[in-house]
This record gives C-alpha cells, structure tokens and sequence, in this order.
C-alpha cells in the first residue's frame, strides 16, 4: 500500500498540494483546505475523514486520484449552459462510466451525454419507466442509474440541465436515484430537486488478497481468511426527483 501512497503523494506535489502520509492515512492541504483520506481493510469507524476501501487505491487508482483532485476543488469548472446535451449509445456510455464511475457502467437503457466544444464531459444513464406503487396508474418511474463527469472536471448545473432534458423527452412520474454513502452526502443531487426517501444498509463484500478482486457476499458468508478479507460500505441514501406537474 505505500507504493500506492507514495505515487499519489508525488501527483498532488506536481500540483503544488502538501502531502503527508501517516500510516494508512494520507492528508493533503492545498489553498487553506484539509482533506484526509484514509484507506482501509476492515469495516470503517472514523468518522472525522474521507475512509476509501484499500482495494480501490490498488484496483482504481485514477479514479482514486479524480476523487480526491474534486475535493481539493482542483477541477476545471464548465458551465452547463454552454453545452449541449446529445444520446449516446451504450458502447459510448459503458467506456466514459467504467473510466470514471466507481462503480462502473450499470447497463442503463437511456443514455445522454453533456457535450462541450464536442468533447464528452458529463454522462446520465437511466433505467426504463417502471410502474410504482407511489404514482398514479398512468405513470411511470425511473431510474438514474449512473450520472458522473469526466474525471478533472466539475460541470456547474450539468445534473440539472440532464434532468430538465430527460423530463422533456420522457415525462415521467418520477425519477429515483441511489447515492453511495462512501463518496457522496448527497448534497449536489439535492440541489437539483431530489428529496430523501429512504436509507438502505451496508453492502458486504469479500476482497481477495492478491487480486484484490471484489466479490458481493451477506455478512454471514463464510469465507477464507487466508485468500479474502471482508469489508463492507456504508450503505446507500435513495433520494426521489418529481417534475413539476403542468397545471
């Protein structure tokens, strides 16, 4: 895990951010700004710092590495009223998701990409319509299975400007979307017009200790010590976005 620590370390030199390791924990300060990112093989319990599980430093490094540069708040800044929203197939989608996503493409059936001077910066995957119990007979919920930016980038109103765009072309009855407690509070989505719903548990998971391959499991699994440790994340907030209805 050093090796790792150490390579990021010297990245966020070249950018003119001080760097200490301590251990597993690795703190940056940059521009009166303090990150600390720890990274972590059994369950988590600090609360007082960013905790990444160590087989994403290991098994997605760049993605670790854009993570962090956000933080920072070391991103190019584009506004999304200078770009242009386009479909994209999912070949397209699945390279920019599984680039820049943690958790990779999730096979979405409506694919749209935020464009700006031609270059890709922003992808929204959503789910076909499904009937749910929360709507009326006639409508149908969504799924945003999976929205990101180019790594590097923050669009300001890009998860909006997507939204207004796929309620234009889809009417739905309402869109939901999961966020992962690990990377994100929520607050953006929010911001866009979503609202709390609901709160779901910690997923388990088994990571191979050569590979670092990430395997899902329940927490009763059994499992080899010898070959897998297990770690878990911290569960996941379901926030709901309903159109405004025309009078």
């Amino acid at each position: 895990m050093k090796n790792y620590l150490n390579k990021l370390k010297r990245i966020f030199e070249k950018l003119s951010v001080e760097v200490k390791i301590n251990d597993n924990e690795i703190i940056f300060n940059y521009n009166e700004r303090t990150l600390s990112v720890a990274f972590y093989t059994e369950f988590p319990n600090e609360k007082n710092k960013i905790n990444l599980p160590l087989d994403y430093l290991v098994t997605q490094f760049e993605k670790v590495i854009y993570f962090i540069q956000s933080k920072l708040h070391l991103n190019k800044t584009v506004y999304a009223r200078k770009c242009e929203i386009k479909k994209i197939d999912k070949t397209r989608a699945l390279t920019f998701l599984n680039s820049y996503h943690f958790l990779n493409d999730a096979g979405g059936a409506f694919n749209y990409g935020l464009f700006y001077n031609s270059e890709l910066l922003a992808v929204a995957s959503y789910s076909k319509g499904r009937k749910m119990n929360r709507l009326q007979e006639h409508e149908r919920g969504y799924e945003l299975v999976r929205f990101c930016t180019k790594g590097g980038v923050t669009i300001t109103g890009g998860l909006s400007k997507l939204l207004k765009h796929f309620c234009d072309e889809k009417i739905p009855g309402d869109i939901m979307t999961y966020i992962d407690k690990q990377f994100s509070d929520g607050q953006s989505f929010i911001k866009s017009g979503f609202k709390f719903y609901t709160e779901t548990e910690s997923n388990y998971f088994l990571i191979n200790r050569i590979s670092f391959k990430r395997i899902s499991t329940k927490p009763e699994a059994f499992f080899n010590e010898k070959d897998f440790y297990k770690t878990s994340n911290f569960g996941n907030l379901k926030l709901v976005y309903t159109p405004k209805k025309l009078p």
